[in-house]
């Protein structure tokens, strides 16, 4: 991948990880709010993005896929940080 494609690639996770981020926030109001009011700690939230399968989306679930997110985001950070040296290397 040539630095604009890691660069949008880069843009693209930093989105879905606000996303997942959000989603986290929004699971621990709904979980409080539950305890608060109904006793109630379960929560059943669901990807509806696949029509055929509903997958449940856990809080551990949001975790793990910004825990993923957060590794990839690394990666791509690191091979543009090296093409960037590589480009300033040539330029000296």
């Amino acid at each position: 991948m040539d630095i604009e494609e890691l660069m949008s690639e880069r843009n693209y996770i930093l989105g879905e990880l606000k996303a997942y981020e959000d989603l986290q926030v929004a699971l621990e109001k709904i979980k409080r709010f539950n305890m608060e009011n109904f006793t109630e700690t379960t929560i059943k939230v669901y990807d509806t993005s696949n029509d055929s399968e509903l997958e449940e989306i856990t809080e551990s679930v949001v975790a793990e896929k910004i825990d993923e997110l957060t590794d990839y985001l690394l990666r791509v950070s690191e091979n543009i940080n090296r093409i960037k040296m590589g480009e300033n290397s040539e330029v000296s």
